[in-house]
């Protein structure tokens, strides 16, 4: 019995994760802003908390740090910290 051909695994280094650390994110409907953003950037959100927010993207060339502290700057919110994982 010959196995079916098989996809080529998926590149797992190619994961980026961030821990986003954001200014005057404090009340349920701003951390509801924040994740709804943070999706429509392409994201992958593992958890969002008061000041505090960790995502992900499998994509290389996802949304960098730019593009998340203009989102962020757009509704009135400062992204203060950063902390990338690749891989």
């Amino acid at each position: 019995m010959s196995s079916p051909e098989s996809a080529e695994p998926a590149d797992l280094t190619h994961l980026v994760r961030y821990v986003l650390t954001i200014d005057n994110m404090c009340a349920p409907d701003c951390i509801a802003w924040v994740r709804t953003q943070l999706v429509g950037l392409g994201l992958i959100v593992d958890r969002v908390v008061v000041g505090e927010a960790e995502v992900a993207t499998t994509q290389a060339n996802g949304p960098h740090q730019e593009a998340i502290r203009a989102t962020l700057a757009a509704g009135g919110y400062r992204l203060v910290h950063v902390t990338t994982n690749v891989g």
